[in-house]
């Protein structure tokens, strides 16, 4: 059974530190909680946060994990309880999903792992208070809140603009970017 995670992230370590882990991920809990680490690898192209091209793909954190924890809306965040800096050592394998599970030791042995440090403990409650100030989350959550809650009064074209909005912002697009075509045989 995999026991690691490795996560495909724009986040930076100031970003994991004031989360008191990593978030907000669609995981496999039974999977996330049966894992020990976590290695997060760069990435540089979310046209939300832009990071270092150079290191795209790379390796530049490895933590233990304390805990697994579900958000409202399904997703969830992944705190840590000590954490090192890596030396590259690991490349992100190009999967489509940013999280990928495997087994700790093939994943620890690849990495050049700094000094171990205690993460700062986050509460769930101000990770989720970080999660609602961030744009991204916030509008997801509005739209999936609006989807769940909605008295049936909605229009088709009001549907559609909902889940555009929700394809956008899982694939870090703008919505305009986003088609949706529907084909009648009318």
């Amino acid at each position: 059974m995999p026991t690691a995670m490795v996560i495909f992230t724009s986040k930076k370590p100031e970003d994991v530190a004031k989360l008191g882990g990593t978030g907000w991920w669609k995981v496999d809990p039974v999977k996330a909680r049966g894992a020990t680490h976590v290695v997060l690898t760069h990435n540089a192209f979310d046209k939300r946060r832009p990071g270092d091209p150079e290191h795209h793909g790379e390796s530049f954190m490895v933590a233990t994990i304390k805990d697994v924890l579900q958000d409202e809306d399904g997703r969830w965040l992944i705190q840590f309880d000590q954490y090192a800096m890596t030396s590259a050592g690991l490349k992100w394998p190009g999967y489509r999903n940013p999280v990928n599970y495997t087994d700790t030791e093939i994943v620890l042995d690849q990495l050049e792992i700094g000094d171990w440090q205690k993460l700062q403990e986050v509460s769930f409650k101000d990770a989720q208070a970080i999660r609602r100030r961030d744009d991204a989350s916030a509008t997801r959550m509005q739209a999936r809140q609006a989807a769940t809650s909605g008295t049936g009064e909605q229009t088709f074209g009001e549907i559609i603009e909902l889940y555009r909005e929700r394809i956008a912002v899982d694939l870090g697009v703008e919505p305009t970017a986003v088609k949706i075509t529907i084909e009648t045989s009318k």
